[in-house]
């Protein structure tokens, strides 16, 4: 069994994904981090501005193909990994993505509210722009129902510190922590 967390920038899938593994033992796989090492070593935000965010969406696809027989994984996706860019560039729900997630196992969306989002990925030189004309609050308004729409089970992280976070998760997983 796998466990898969999705949700926006910021709502905390890294850091339950840590909290979560050090419960069950099963490692981390970071959707993020396994394009930068797939990139050869470039990170996110140099990858989108030399090769754009639809070379990036096919590249997050390749990671999931390859993750299709992974057995007793955290995955930890990017925000973005439930959209792709139709023709003209804009985001749209990817229903590839999507089949796929299911297909690896149980999709978890970390939420918060909007505000809080924001205000917790302001400034943060590490996240690539996600659009130039758009702003953080209108893809957030977009992408927000598609996320509850793709999860087996919600979880609001807006007062939970990490490990209580990992602890409902893992009740509604049916594991008991190691």
């Amino acid at each position: 069994m796998n466990i898969i967390f999705i949700g926006a920038r910021g709502a905390g899938k890294s850091k339950v994904s840590r909290s979560l593994s050090k419960k069950t033992e099963f490692p981390v796989v970071s959707t993020d981090s396994t394009a930068v090492y797939e990139a050869g070593g470039i990170p996110i935000p140099k990858f989108v501005e030399k090769s754009g965010w639809k070379a990036f969406r096919e590249l997050e696809y390749s990671i999931l193909q390859k993750l299709q027989n992974a057995d007793g994984i955290i995955l930890d996706c990017g925000g973005g990994i439930l959209f792709d860019l139709d023709e003209s560039g804009n985001e749209v729900p990817s229903q590839r993505k999507l089949d796929l997630l299911r297909s690896i196992g149980r999709i978890v969306y970390l939420e918060r509210g909007l505000e809080e989002l924001i205000e917790k990925v302001k400034g943060d030189s590490t996240r690539p722009d996600l659009s130039k004309e758009t702003s953080y609050r209108s893809i957030l308004e977009k992408r927000l129902p598609i996320y509850q729409e793709a999860a087996h089970f919600k979880l609001n992280l807006s007062k939970l510190s990490k490990e209580e976070a990992a602890e409902h998760i893992l009740d509604w997983l049916g594991i008991k922590s190691k």
